[in-house]
């Protein structure tokens, strides 16, 4: 399960929105290989915390929204684990 998918799909619209590729993103972000930046977007990781500044100034992320995506994805996450672990309970009940 991709941990992040909502992130990466916001990431990914915005990249291509404003014509980066991925390498270029990379570039404009600095110390950053395009290869975290595909990572991202399929939601295999989020970015590192110092790289969120630079990516709402690059590509003008609303930051409500970049908030309110990265919440979406916490809960999923959360009610994936909560599920899990009470159909396991019932099991050993």
């Amino acid at each position: 399960m991709a941990e992040f998918k909502n992130l990466g799909l916001y990431l990914k619209e915005k990249r291509i929105e404003h014509g980066y590729t991925q390498a270029e993103l990379a570039e404009e972000l600095g110390d950053v290989h395009s290869q975290f930046v595909s990572n991202w977007e399929r939601g295999v990781c989020a970015p590192p915390g110092h790289c969120f500044q630079y990516l709402i100034e690059v590509l003008k992320l609303n930051r409500e929204k970049l908030i309110h995506v990265m919440l979406t994805d916490s809960k999923l996450l959360i009610e994936a684990k909560v599920m899990k672990k009470k159909s396991r309970s019932r099991r050993s009940a």
